[in-house]
């Protein structure tokens, strides 16, 4: 039995190997070169140039070899594609009923020029070309099928090692180290595997792609799964900047009118991940509906990485070329290119110690003019909403947003953004801001705008307005005047204030204020964003915290005392003239008293006018000592 099975297998591989030597002493590859070139003409419209003799390749595949290969435009001054070698895997037994089915196409080292020198005629007449050749295609089609026998079919295309060289305008992208299967498994799916990488301006993308295209209603309709979009990118500045992720998505393609649809988009970047839906109508202006979810986004590794490499750079020495190409010094030029609407809802967004809890966004972008209908967070211990539009028509960058903050907790504001601060408190906000730059480093110096604000149950630590009145009002008068209020801050039951942002400053043009023993009864001045500095004048009246009563407390609960608080945040100073207080104050008492003097040297009379004068000047004497 065994030696049956044997002969048996040693019969199948005699017959193989006569079949084989048969195909290469009857069947000449070189037959094959005309019919391969124009069924590449007829499909692509594309002139393929095979140079050298075809030849058989027998192991591990029965193959048919080329030396290069040049694919052209007629009239082009340079081929779209030329390769070293074109390897065509075709199947054995077909081959001996003139059936060519081509299992697997393989170029290897092809560079693939779309640039300007690679254009022909057809590229340059593409419209006229298409509706001349769809008659001459045909018939040559007829043509070929009718002087030969031979059938143009193929499962699997394959390049390896390649280049594309990518004209665009004045830019060049090279996408580079391609790698590409096509493999058909049926007559309505193909799978694709695609790794390379992109460099444009020291800028590198480094990707891979798995997908898997149902085609069974195509050129009309597609449905794409793309199973897997690995990407890396490094920028110009540092390759310490990266930015590394995924994609996934099941995206349905249709025609007409073109557009790619997608309701279950997952992608991540830096660990971020994110979840939602997409429509793309590509129009003459595309129009995008972007819906995009999220539990987390945490930026602060994208801002180190730009810190870092800001750090790394070594400081150019050359002078820098001036380019001579005008730019728009709009930095929302771009909103004029599509239309979109855009939904955003992200549980949290982490940026260095800055934390914004439930943050959405609802904006539509419209022929430039973007309309943020809704910005919606919560932020230390308090919540944040503005709407408004940013403004891509016009000459220069223009945001405008209506702002309004309640319950701010300035503590955790103040700890948040890393800056020294003195105030406590609960803060309340409205008004209108505008900004000029998308740079987040101009952002701040960049506002502008009017704002109207409110700090409840206010507390100004290390420093004691009232103590300080006090202390110099005792230090001025001889009545017994001891300050009660000895603690290290203030305490205000509001502050209000009505405000205007330009040039990296807040100018506070009213300053009120109120708490049970003293008030602010206006005020003025400026608080320092960039710098982080204040100068403010402050008109005060002390309502009480005495603990003794006399005529001097009495008139200071009178009048306003003017008081000017400077300097940085972590380290203010104030300034108090009490000396021109205490003048105003004792000012009344000394006309009192003079009015006496008069008075009795004016009644004296002339019987006794030697005591009358000696007790004129006792009284003066008096009067001075005061």
């Amino acid at each position: 039995m065994i030696k049956k099975i044997l002969v048996i297998l040693l019969i199948l591989i005699l017959v193989v190997v006569i079949s084989i030597a048969s195909l290469i002493v009857f069947v000449d590859p070189n037959n094959f070169r005309g019919f391969i070139s124009n069924t590449i003409k007829d499909k692509t419209g594309y002139e393929l140039t095979i140079e050298g003799d075809l030849r058989w390749h027998i192991w591990p595949q029965v193959s048919i070899l080329t030396d290069s290969v040049k694919l052209s435009d007629h009239g082009a001054q340079k081929p779209i594609l030329t390769a070293d070698n074109m390897r065509l895997d075709v199947e054995l037994m077909p081959l001996f009923s003139k059936k060519l089915e081509i299992k697997n196409v393989f170029i290897k080292s092809a560079m693939i020029n779309i640039t300007d020198e690679s254009k022909g005629d057809m590229a340059k007449n593409r419209e006229q070309s298409t509706s001349n050749n769809s008659t001459d295609q045909s018939s040559t089609t007829n043509n070929e099928k009718s002087a030969s026998n031979w059938k143009f079919a193929f499962n699997k295309f394959e390049v390896a090692d390649s280049t594309i060289a990518l004209q665009r305008n004045d830019d060049l992208i090279n996408f580079r180290n391609i790698n590409l299967t096509v493999e058909q498994s049926n007559d309505k799916n193909i799978s694709i595997d695609l790794t390379g990488n992109v460099d444009k301006n020291q800028q590198d993308l480094y990707y891979s792609i798995n997908a898997n295209v149902e085609m069974s209603q195509f050129p009309q309709k597609a449905t794409i799964k793309l199973n897997r979009f690995d990407y890396t990118y490094k920028g110009v500045t540092s390759s310490d900047q990266v930015f590394k992720g995924n994609l996934n998505a099941v995206i349905n393609y249709q025609k007409e009118p073109m557009q790619l649809s997608s309701q279950n988009i997952a992608f991540s970047v830096n660990d971020n991940h994110f979840a939602g839906a997409l429509i793309a109508k590509l129009e003459s202006k595309p129009y995008i509906d972007l819906q995009l979810n999220s539990n987390k986004l945490d930026v602060a590794s994208f801002s180190q990485q730009k810190q870092k490499s800001k750090d790394n750079v070594a400081v150019q020495q050359t002078p820098p070329v001036v380019s001579q190409v005008t730019k728009s010094s709009n930095e929302l030029d771009f909103l004029n290119s599509f239309n979109a609407k855009a939904q955003l809802n992200i549980k949290q967004v982490i940026a260095d110690k800055i934390t914004l809890n439930n943050l959405k966004v609802d904006m539509v972008n419209n022929d430039g003019i973007a309309t943020i209908k809704d910005i919606d967070f919560d932020f230390a211990k308090g919540h944040v909403s503005a709407n408004g539009v940013a403004n891509g028509k016009q000459k220069n960058t223009l945001i405008k947003l209506n702002t309004k903050a309640t319950n701010i907790d300035l503590n955790t504001f103040f700890n948040q953004i890393q800056t020294a601060y003195d105030l406590e408190g609960s803060v309340n906000a409205n008004g209108v801001l505008e900004a000029s730059t998308l740079s987040s480093a101009k952002l701040l110096s960049s506002l502008a705008g009017n704002i109207d604000i409110s700090v409840n149950n206010a507390r100004l630590n290390n420093l004691n307005i009232q103590s300080i009145i006090e202390n110099a009002a005792a230090a001025y008068n001889k009545d017994a005047i001891t300050p009660e209020n000895q603690k290290k801050y203030t305490e205000f039951h509001n502050i209000s204030t009505s405000a205007s942002i330009s040039n990296g400053n807040i100018q506070l043009n009213t300053v009120n204020a109120n708490s049970e023993t003293l008030d602010i009864v206006n005020g003025s001045g400026r608080i320092g964003i960039m710098a982080k500095d204040l100068d403010v004048n402050l008109n005060i009246k002390m309502l009480g915290g005495w603990n003794s009563k006399s005529d001097t407390i009495a008139k200071l609960q009178k009048i306003t005392i003017p008081l000017r608080i400077y300097g940085q945040f972590a380290n203010l100073r104030y300034q108090l003239d009490i000396a021109k207080v205490l003048t105003e104050v004792f000012s009344d008492k000394l006309q009192d008293r003079l009015e006496k003097l008069r008075n009795k040297i004016e009644n004296g009379g002339s019987k006794d006018k030697s005591n009358t004068k000696s007790k004129a000047l006792d009284i003066l004497g008096g009067l001075l000592k005061k």
